[in-house]
């Protein structure tokens, strides 16, 4: 079997038949595999449903609730196809994802990882958004090529998700990482999932195709300001990860623990300007702000870094001042310059 289509479930009865139907529309030789996490609502009988429908395509596997990193850990070790492909159970694949997959690995050499684009879909029907392509052309990466995409992980969070790669199976199989640290704070996890496969490979392929369509909808934990929550999206067990991986890529020096500190920050500033940008309480945030520089004093020297680019390095700093007003009107100023 070529592809295992794994799609982690946990309250998703409303629209896992629309993101499992997105698979079966395509051709190809596949399995779909639903690893359902405990879910509260009916979305594990939905999943025995679909694998009683489709016997020998899609298999159900269920397991007590215990989060995404167990979610994910068992769908690897369930998987029996050569390739992985990562679906959330509220995304849709692209109706041609599949066949230009299996294109991909017609090429010489065979690439062990695959990367490809995403848009943006909205369930009242408006057109899809299209990014700014990550890859602007194909390109196979291997040896110290590999680098441009080690240096992407560490200063953005553009590959960050699962969704975005296709990886052999047998380097998420093998994969020894121990990612128990990451149970109790499993934010932005998916990428440390893909940080042993990329190092192992010996080729991997940047593809500028969109294959996958993130859908965008209402209730979302990122309409909702949360302290606690925000707090979260400064996961130290991620970054711990990244630092021992800094080492194997021979990038374990100042500059770029900088750098990947300040990717870290830039993330917690980001959310913080978009929840005061849709009007949130100003006080509740500035509170947050606060405590969050308090929490974290090396942000001020990490934002007089040299080796940063000087917006960011203003950003930063004038974050950790905590003035998020001048902040956010030094954005609003970029985006009209930009644009």
């Amino acid at each position: 079997m070529t592809f295992s289509i794994l799609i982690p479930v946990y309250k998703a009865e409303k629209y896992l038949e629309q993101t499992v139907s997105s698979v079966l529309k395509q051709s190809g030789d596949y399995e779909i595999v639903l690893v359902e996490d405990g879910s509260p609502d009916g979305s594990g009988a939905l999943c025995d449903r679909l694998a009683a429908s489709h016997p020998g395509i899609i298999r159900a596997v269920h397991n007590p609730h215990r989060g995404t990193v167990y979610t994910r850990r068992t769908a690897v070790r369930e998987a029996k196809g050569d390739y992985l492909i990562w679906l959330d159970a509220d995304d849709i694949l692209d109706e041609h994802a599949i066949e230009k997959l299996s294109s991909a690995l017609q090429g010489d050499p065979r690439p062990d990882v695959v990367l490809y684009d995403l848009s943006f879909f909205f369930e009242d029907g408006s057109p899809d958004v299209v990014r700014p392509a990550i890859f602007p052309e194909r390109k196979m990466l291997s040896g110290k090529g590999k680098d441009e995409i080690y240096e992407m992980l560490i200063t953005s969070n553009l590959l960050d998700g699962l969704v975005l790669k296709m990886i052999r199976a047998d380097l998420m199989k093998n994969d020894p990482t121990d990612y128990s640290a990451l149970i109790d704070n499993p934010y932005s996890e998916d990428v440390c999932h893909s940080l042993y496969p990329l190092t192992k490979a010996e080729h991997v392929l940047l593809l500028p195709d969109v294959l996958y369509r993130y859908r965008i909808h209402n209730g979302s934990v990122m309409h909702v300001f949360d302290e606690q929550n925000m707090d979260k999206r400064f996961n130290t067990a991620r970054l711990n990860l990244f630092e021992e991986y800094l080492k194997l890529w021979g990038m374990d020096d100042e500059a770029h623990r900088i750098r990947l500190k300040a990717n870290a920050y830039k993330s917690i500033v980001n959310d913080v300007l978009y929840f005061l940008e849709e009007g949130e309480d100003k006080k509740k945030i500035g509170d947050f702000v606060r405590r969050f520089n308090k929490a974290h004093p090396e942000l001020k020297s990490v934002a007089g870094s040299a080796c940063l680019p000087v917006r960011q390095r203003i950003i930063l700093k004038l974050f950790s001042q905590g003035k998020t007003g001048l902040l956010l009107l030094m954005n609003k100023v970029y985006r009209k310059l930009k644009h």
